[in-house]
């Protein structure tokens, strides 16, 4: 008799080829619904631009004429705290098709919402806004929820933390956006969405960077990371290699169905570091940890359900006594570790804190297939601008 655990893994692997079978097509879809447009170009500025250009899709049954609501999210997905990025939300403007502005209004009763007072027979082209990351961080007293910049040196950016949404946007599964990153000449881009356009893998992209999201969770749940202080190492794992290394014997599940099933037979893996403690945030050992990590979940998930994945950590000092750090946080592509200062690795380090060091990347690369490719209710889909409901918290913690 099978143990109930086994079940639970063949289940959980036919779930996520499922899903990396059905959602490659959304990915690669020609058209999109909107284009959105992050600039940073001022480096002795701390505020990013943000401008959504909406496209006439007949495809998707959105319509854009008439009064719109714009929200600004304040939660996520396994996330356990309401976050006020609404606040942080500057001269919002919206523009008509025929370059008209378009009276906005901020919802009366606090809520995260804008009213986008377009008439009957206007039809909604663009909004636009801006975001000041020092006050975003500032504000944000957990900095693990928080967007962050470092002049001269390194953004990392959230997306649930900067980009909003019209409010039927995050009720399609099928609803392309485009993601357009400009920062200043000679920037190191790194974002963890697939690339809108071929490229080399693993090459490096500079000034300009743009990638797809087949719906507003996806581009919510994508980072964007920029810098000439950040580090970045791209390893491309082959999964028939590593299958070649683990014989049929020990498998747990069926091969035939894998091998006729799963999709990606490698995996596009990146490591980006911003550390402001090099004496304990050893990026080598970090990254050496991190691919071993990987490795071991796809062959213990048998399955690749991702064309691309990137662990991310930032080790920032402290803004003052009121902020705290150290929680991570999983993505669909990628996940972000937050180190608290001085609490990293290095070649001191001994063998039980590299240990917890190396477990706390696994339990949440892991988290790229549960939960966020097999999700419970109240999991998703998600109300973004209301308080997360935690009651299966025994599901998404389950590794």
């Amino acid at each position: 008799m099978m143990h109930y655990w086994t079940y639970f893994l063949i289940i959980t692997t036919v779930f996520v080829l499922l899903f990396a079978t059905s959602s490659s097509s959304s990915i690669n879809s020609p058209s999109v619904y909107a284009k959105y447009t992050l600039s940073y170009n001022d480096a002795e500025s701390t505020n990013i631009y943000i401008n959504i250009e909406f496209e006439i899709n007949e495809d998707i049954q959105l319509y854009l004429n008439g009064t719109q609501t714009f929200i600004m999210p304040r939660s996520i997905p396994s996330g356990y705290a309401l976050e006020f990025y609404d606040s942080y939300v500057d001269n919002l403007a919206a523009k008509s098709s025929v370059g008209s502005l378009i009276t906005v209004k901020k919802d009366s009763t606090g809520g995260p919402r804008w009213t986008l007072e377009c008439a009957s027979n206007e039809t909604l082209s663009t909004i636009s806004y801006s975001i000041n990351l020092t006050k975003h961080e500032q504000g944000i007293l957990s900095g693990y929820d928080a967007s962050k910049i470092r002049q001269n040196r390194y953004i990392g950016i959230l997306g649930y933390s900067i980009f909003g949404y019209l409010e039927p946007m995050d009720k399609v599964e099928n609803l392309p956006l485009m993601l357009i990153v400009q920062s200043l000449p000679g920037w190191p881009i790194h974002l963890t969405l697939p690339p809108s356009t071929n490229r080399v893998l693993g090459q490096q992209t500079y000034g300009t960077a743009s990638g797809i999201a087949k719906n507003y969770y996806h581009l919510a749940d994508t980072q964007v990371f920029m810098g000439p202080s950040m580090n970045v190492t791209y390893i491309p794992i082959s999964y028939d290699e590593l299958y070649q290394q683990k014989t049929k014997s020990i498998l747990s599940f069926d091969q035939n169905l894998i091998e006729q099933n799963y999709i990606q037979r490698s995996l596009s893996f990146y490591v980006v570091v911003y550390t402001e403690d090099t004496d304990n945030l050893d990026v080598d050992m970090a990254t050496t940890l991190s691919v071993q990590a990987m490795k071991n979940l796809l062959l213990y998930y048998n399955n690749v359900p991702f064309p691309l994945y990137t662990v991310a950590m930032e080790m920032t000092k402290p803004l003052d006594d009121k902020h705290s750090y150290g929680i991570s946080m999983e993505h669909l592509n990628s996940c972000t570790i937050n180190i608290e200062y001085g609490s990293g690795i290095n070649k001191n380090s001994t063998k039980d804190q590299i240990r917890i060091f190396q477990y706390n990347l696994a339990h949440h690369i892991q988290h790229a297939w549960l939960p966020k490719r097999l999700f419970s209710k109240f999991y998703y889909p998600f109300i973004f601008e209301l308080t997360p409901v935690i009651d299966t918290i025994w599901f998404n913690e389950v590794c």
